[in-house]
């Protein structure tokens, strides 16, 4: 008996859901997934067996992995390239909150592509419309750092130091 991934049956109990029949739910995850689908009575069982507990427990297992996983490759990204990024933006006089989220962005853009990306970003927008503005909210670990504007300005030739150590690297 083959095994189905936990999405192949997410998407066929979502598709149930919306009162869509059983053949229907089949070509859909052919298409979809691009694997032979599995049969109606496997579909069935899922719908009598599934336990919304057991699949929100497995989901956040294996999120965790994912994300210990991505961990250090995030952290090295972002020195590789966002670092050096906001330092140039600084130098040039641009703003470098701008920078630092058309970096974020970008990322999300590679990995969805642009139609889709767009396609989000739209969406998201207008499900917002009409609705009352989130005002700026610094996120919990900026409570425990000290504001830019408290901190003491770095000493004369330290930016200039710093790049031409970088220099000597390259």
């Amino acid at each position: 008996m083959r095994r189905y991934s936990l999405e192949v049956k997410l998407f066929a109990l979502d598709k149930r859901r919306d009162n869509s029949g059983w053949g229907e739910i089949r070509r859909a995850i052919s298409e979809r997934f691009k694997i032979d689908p599995p049969t109606v009575r496997a579909m069935q069982r899922w719908e009598k067996e599934i336990d919304r507990e057991a699949v929100n427990r497995a989901l956040q297992q294996r999120a965790k992995k994912e994300i210990e996983a991505s961990k250090g490759r995030a952290i090295a990204v972002a020195m590789d390239d966002l670092v050096p990024r906001l330092w140039r933006a600084r130098d040039a006089g641009e703003d470098i909150e701008y920078r630092g989220w058309g970096w974020f962005f970008s990322i999300q853009e590679s990995v969805l592509g642009t139609e889709k990306f767009w396609r989000f970003i739209e969406k998201y927008r207008s499900e917002r419309e009409g609705q009352p503005e989130y005002p700026p909210t610094p996120p919990p670990w900026a409570a425990e750092s000290v504001g830019v504007e408290d901190q003491q300005p770095l000493p004369p030739g330290w930016i200039q130091a710093t790049q031409s150590e970088e220099g000597r690297k390259q």
